[in-house]
């Protein structure tokens, strides 16, 4: 008897499923109900103390706080540089808006990748200076990053085909 995976992602969740043929139209009836369970998880999970202190709020600017449906969903290679990451971070409907350099340090560390502020301030300048990404001082006189016409244009074309 021969065996089928099924795999099904959801945000960040993926399932993957082996089952005998002869019972697959069971197990494809199933999936909607693993699937809102393992969301359900997930927001119990978030209630609790697993984010409490995955970002750091200053109490004089609430800038800093993230909410976690605004990270970007990427997948991450094993080889991929710090830039290729950031890069990859741009090209979703996140890198459309202006964002600091607080908020990519942020959404690395959501992926659980530790770079010192100084390595990313770097790459995010080189990436603007390369013109894959546009760089302008806010109100503020901070920095703000977001991705150029050139990066856009990529994701349009395809995608990740240089990758």
């Amino acid at each position: 008897m021969s065996l089928v995976k099924i795999r099904v992602k959801a945000g960040m969740n993926e399932v993957e499923i082996e089952s005998p043929i002869d019972s697959l139209p069971h197990v494809i009836d199933a999936i909607p109900s693993i699937l809102s369970k393992i969301q359900k998880h997930d927001a119990n999970n978030m209630q609790g103390n697993q984010y409490d202190n995955a970002y750091p709020v200053n109490p004089t600017n609430n800038q800093d706080k993230v909410d976690v449906q605004d990270i970007p969903e990427i997948k991450i290679e094993k080889g991929d540089s710090l830039s290729d990451i950031i890069v990859k971070i741009f090209r979703t409907d996140w890198g459309r808006q202006a964002r600091r350099l607080a908020d990519v340090k942020n959404v690395l560390e959501h992926y659980g990748l530790s770079y010192p502020k100084q390595s990313v301030a770097v790459t995010l300048l080189r990436l603007a200076q390369s013109g894959r990404l546009r760089r302008f001082k806010g109100s503020d006189s901070e920095f703000l990053y977001t991705a150029s016409t050139e990066l856009l244009a990529s994701v349009g074309g395809g995608g990740d085909a240089s990758s």
